[in-house]
């Protein structure tokens, strides 16, 4: 998925416009039937009731893909990923834990050799997620893949903002729903001059099916 960002970030590209009607201020309401026919197999309870999009992220992957991370009222958030402006992907994500670096040499080290971020397996709140970035057959460590997010807000809300991420995508395959993985994503974020976060969040791939928008 970002095999070509590896040791660089892409060269801004012209954003098309966004996918499956979802907007800023707009809303979405997730389908939770899977977490109620399975209790308990997941790691995180997905938002309830109708979500309002209060913030926009768009990341200029290169090469025609570009990722639209939509963020809702309760600490969750949609992430579509399109190629050439078709829809190739669908992930809802929860929140679920926040690190912060004392400084930047403590932010760097997340980023480095050795870090968590980028190993083969982790494990988090109980569970353990094996790596799906990087190359499969290098068991050690990998770099997280680097790239920027530009984050808008509706007129007149909050301000504005760009991040630089450095990220790892792991899952685990869920054993009461068989082919249903859950992921944890890890991102490190640079917001710019002595601010930056360590964010874990828990999710999985849903279709337009799951999602009620309007």
């Amino acid at each position: 998925m970002f095999g070509n960002l590896f040791g660089s970030k892409p060269t801004p590209e012209a954003a098309p416009s966004l996918p499956l009607g979802l907007r800023l201020g707009g809303a979405v309401e997730i389908d939770g039937v899977i977490f109620n026919a399975h209790p308990g197999a997941f790691g995180f309870e997905p938002p309830a009731g109708n979500q309002i999009i209060e913030a926009l992220g768009t990341c200029d992957l290169g090469g025609g893909t570009h990722l639209y991370r939509f963020y809702l009222s309760d600490d969750a958030w949609i992430q579509v990923k399109t190629t050439s402006g078709d829809v190739d992907d669908i992930k809802l994500f929860v929140f679920a834990d926040t690190v912060n670096p004392a400084n930047a040499a403590a932010f760097q080290q997340w980023t480095e050799a050795g870090s968590e971020l980028g190993q083969p397996k982790v494990t988090f709140s109980g569970h353990t997620y094996t790596r799906v970035w990087g190359d499969a057959t290098q068991p050690g460590w990998a770099p997280p893949v680097a790239y920027d997010e530009k984050v808008t807000h509706p007129s007149g809300g909050e301000e504005d903002f760009d991040l630089t991420h450095y990220s790892m995508l792991y899952q685990r395959e869920l054993p009461d729903v068989p082919g249903r993985f859950e992921y944890l994503f890890i991102t490190a974020e640079d917001y710019g001059p002595n601010k930056f976060d360590v964010v874990y969040s828990l999710g999985i791939d849903v279709t337009t099916a799951d999602l009620s928008i309007t």
